[in-house]
């Protein structure tokens, strides 16, 4: 058995709110999570097999952070959900090379990116 990292098993953001934060991003992605208990957080396993979710912060002073990057197939016609469910844009939709991205906030503060690849 290798003591090595073998990949990233999932990508989870701290939340102040778990229902809020389970309402949202089930709406975002537009899929149900795959486990969940209301009170300590949610995953969701996305279509490549990726697994993301939310998690109840535990103590301290709260403070967001991190980032995800979700591929969707366009970015400016999900951005326009964002808003609508209690999220945040962040500026406008960037132009990259291979890519067109909108930098967005859930409504915990978490950034998150909408990203269409436009090149391989």
């Amino acid at each position: 058995m290798s003591d090595k990292a073998t990949g990233v098993d999932a990508i989870f953001f701290s939340v102040k709110d778990v229902p809020r934060a389970i309402a949202f991003y089930r709406e975002l992605l537009s899929i149900a999570e795959t486990s969940w208990e209301a009170e300590y957080g949610a995953e969701w396993i996305l279509g490549d097999g990726t697994a993301f979710g939310v998690g109840a912060y535990s103590s301290g002073e709260y403070k967001p952070s991190g980032c995800v990057l979700f591929a969707v197939p366009d970015v400016e016609t999900l951005a326009k959900r964002v808003p609508q469910i209690g999220g945040t844009l962040i500026e406008g939709v960037r132009d990259f090379p291979n890519c067109r991205a909108q930098w967005c906030e859930d409504p915990d503060g978490n950034s998150f990116v909408l990203h269409q690849r436009t090149a391989p």
